[in-house]
């Protein structure tokens, strides 16, 4: 039988492996509130007030203004004087540089890149996907281009763009659907639509290898993309063309742009290796919205 002192050390043990495992939670938990205030920013939202971002993240207010005053310790968000609102810090800057810097496929393909824009009068982009996330980490302007330029780190539509539709149907199936679902239970309406877009980049998939917007997103931008056969380190990387539609002859997208740019992204994958023992192929099974 065990003495009294022995039990109150195994029950104080437990309690303090209680108290840590607690104190980790609330250490994820504060991490995690971090990160929404963070990404409460967009290129259409890059200053923010603390209402702004109280609302946003819908985090009580003592809570969040610890939390940015944190972030601005860190320099990840400034207080700006001049409009009396927050903005993302010098720090992030400092942060994608090592983010973009790993990703030697940029180095690779840009002069092939700045070809193909300069040759279409257009725009090259260059997209990498991780989950349901996609986003620019290479844009290249072609001399006598008049397509607006993204911001390197611009999120893309996935159901309003090329690249986001040609991703959507690279991605392992159960991801695909899983996403489909959530937007179908959050706007049927939507759901639907995304749905057809879908079978469409499934046709054009199989029968050119690219899948195409006719001004889905501008409606004077057309946009033809393709994605890179299989994912490196687990993200998936897909490339796409834009040309305002002046700059285009009958037919030129399909029968001109698409097989030069098929050709650029044949060629990344070649210097990558990334042809050899492809973890992952397109799957363009027939799309069955009953199914979804």
């Amino acid at each position: 039988m065990k003495d009294p002192l022995s039990r109150d050390r195994e029950s104080t043990g437990r309690a303090d492996e209680a108290a840590e495992s607690s104190s980790e939670a609330v250490l994820v938990s504060a991490l995690a509130r971090g990160i929404r205030i963070l990404q409460c920013y967009s290129m259409g939202a890059s200053e923010l007030s603390a209402r702004e971002l109280v609302e946003r993240t819908g985090l009580p207010k003592p809570t969040a203004l610890r939390l940015i005053n944190t972030l601005c310790e860190f320099g990840l968000l400034r207080y700006s004087e001049r409009i009396s609102k927050y903005v993302l810090g010098t720090e992030m800057v400092s942060l994608a540089a090592p983010a973009l810097g790993r990703m030697t496929i940029r180095q690779i393909a840009r002069p092939m890149m700045q070809e193909l824009a300069d040759y279409c009068q257009g725009q090259v982009k260059l997209a990498v996907g991780h989950r349901m996330n996609l986003a620019y980490t290479e844009v290249i302007q072609g001399a006598g281009s008049s397509v607006y330029r993204a911001e390197t780190g611009t999120r893309v539509s996935l159901s309003r763009t090329a690249a986001g539709r040609a991703y959507l149907w690279t991605v392992p199936p159960a991801a695909r659907e899983l996403y489909l679902q959530d937007v179908l239970t959050r706007d049927p309406v939507k759901g639907e639509l995304l749905a057809q877009r879908l079978a469409q980049a499934q046709q054009q998939l199989r029968e050119s290898g690219c899948t195409v917007s006719y001004g889905d997103m501008q409606r004077e931008i057309h946009s033809v993309a393709i994605p890179l056969v299989s994912p490196i380190d687990d993200e998936y990387w897909v490339f796409s063309c834009s040309i305002a539609v002046f700059n285009l002859g009958d037919n030129q997208l399909i029968d001109d742009i698409a097989p030069r740019l098929m050709s650029l992204v044949r060629r990344v994958e070649s210097s990558l290796g990334s042809m050899r023992g492809a973890a992952h192929e397109l799957d363009t099974r027939p799309w069955n919205l009953a199914a979804i």
